[in-house]
């Protein structure tokens, strides 16, 4: 992780705040909190076991060693090709460990993952085998690689996994302070992610921010296959009784409602995981952070609560959250909800059919979740080429003008040659009878007229300018 002082004063609020987190749990559970809390962040990690330490109870806490890394027998030892250095995570059956390559070959920083010893079964081997199984089904830039197995001395399975250095994908956002749509284009790779998954029949199962890692670089990393299910019938022998009665494979904030009751789990579980990540990324909160108080009354939420619009939880939400109110507000809302439905069938279809929606929002074109009438479809196009419209909105007013001032002027200039076609008319026919009589009565009969005609002149002058100044 950086070393720079915002990266130290951003850890130390982020520690006080775990700290606090876990005190209100019990001490079994606390664990395995602070581990998927802190997710890789080693720093984080020795400064929250740091404060309990020192805290008044801690001594309940720590009496089985669960986070004193200098107890655990693994540090320092060797597993295969690889040293192990400390512990990074600590899951429901695993230990993670940060270890290095120490065959003299060329040295290289892996995470490498065990069975924890205390928790050993025949299901747990099942599991195990899973995770590996299906880490080696996957290659995808976004995905953990698998680069090792095996098995230790003590007859425990292992894997070898590369090491990635980075925060769960709230955090990052936070601590980067990504606007909405920075926000969405990494949403957007990590979908690309989970379709892939989706596409070799892998659904992850356990899709939450803390096995989502982003790395100093804004790369995001899924991790943490350990209850994925393998859809390939070759693999499906390896996850043989890996089913919620027996192992509770969720994190109920992020479970759909399908796993909550125990329903089958297909592709579109995962979609509503991601719905829920993707809300808690806009908004800053979970969707069900005001019923989160016991396990039962959230699942109670999820399977029966519609969740409030982002755009109307970031309007009631503290200041930093009401400005993001208005972007939310008509395509987001509709996205993050249709991925969020409580029956699979009217979710998105599948996750690419999500990223599409994404991709479109991005690129300014209607969503295909929302009912697109003529003023939608004709707006999101102006929004599209705000540039091109704006100039032929210019071009249209500009002929509108000209044609009007044409139309001005033709109209006085037909006034003008019927004046003078009459003043024509008067000199060939009146004033030709007029000099019959003399011509003292012909020129004031000439006088008279021409100052008529030069009248209407005047007139017509002032006309145009008074029309001029109207158009």
């Amino acid at each position: 992780m950086p070393n720079s002082g915002n990266a130290k004063e951003f850890d130390w609020s982020e520690a006080k705040r775990i700290f606090a987190e876990a005190l209100e749990r019990s001490p079994q559970n606390r664990p395995e909190y602070l581990a998927e809390a802190c997710g890789a962040d080693s720093d984080l990690y020795s400064e929250v076991v740091s404060l309990l330490e020192n805290h008044d109870q801690a001594d309940a806490f720590f009496g089985a060693g669960a986070l004193a890394t200098t107890a655990d027998p693994m540090v320092g030892k060797r597993v295969g090709l690889y040293q192990i250095l400390r512990q990074i995570g600590l899951g429901g059956m695993g230990i993670v460990y940060l270890a290095e390559r120490a065959d003299d070959q060329f040295r290289k920083l892996v995470a490498l993952k065990a069975v924890r010893p205390e928790l050993f079964s025949d299901h747990a081997l099942r599991r195990f085998q899973n995770e590996r199984q299906t880490l080696a089904v996957l290659d995808h830039p976004n995905i953990i690689k698998l680069l090792d197995g095996g098995t230790t001395e003590e007859g425990l399975p292992y894997l070898v996994t590369e090491y990635v250095e980075g925060l769960p994908i709230d955090r990052y956002c936070q601590s980067a302070g990504l606007d909405v749509r920075q926000k969405l284009e990494l949403f957007y790779t990590l979908l690309g992610a989970v379709h892939y998954a989706h596409q070799h029949l892998v659904v992850h199962r356990d899709l939450k921010p803390g096995n989502i890692l982003v790395t100093p670089a804004g790369v995001p990393k899924l991790l943490d296959f350990g209850i994925a299910k393998l859809l390939q019938p070759e693999y499906s022998a390896h996850t043989m009784g890996l089913t919620q009665s027996n192992m509770q494979p969720l994190t109920p904030n992020f479970a759909s409602p399908e796993q909550i009751t125990g329903q089958p789990i297909i592709t579109a579980s995962d979609a509503y995981s991601l719905g829920v990540i993707l809300y808690q990324l806009l908004t800053g909160h979970h969707p069900y952070e005001n019923r989160r108080h016991t396990a039962f009354e959230l699942g109670q939420a999820i399977c029966e609560t519609a969740p409030e619009k982002p755009s109307k939880f970031a309007e009631r939400s503290e200041p930093t959250g009401r400005g993001n109110a208005r972007a939310l507000r008509g395509d987001l809302d509709t996205i993050v909800l249709k991925a969020m439905r409580k029956e699979p069938q009217r979710r998105y279809a599948s996750v690419e059919h999500f990223s599409e929606d994404i991709r479109r929002y991005l690129k300014g074109f209607p969503v295909l979740a929302r009912d697109s009438g003529i003023w939608y479809r004709t707006s999101k196009f102006v929004g599209r080429h705000k540039a091109s419209c704006a100039g032929v909105a210019l071009l249209t007013a500009g002929l509108m003008v000209s044609s009007l001032v044409a139309i001005v002027q033709k109209r006085a200039a037909e006034r003008r040659f019927a004046d003078l076609r009459e003043f024509a008319n008067f000199v060939l026919n009146d004033l030709d009878l007029k000099l019959r009589e003399g011509t003292t009565p012909a020129r004031a009969l000439l006088a008279n007229k021409g100052v008529e005609y030069l009248d209407k002149l005047a007139f017509e002058k002032g006309g145009d300018h008074r029309s001029s100044a109207i158009w």
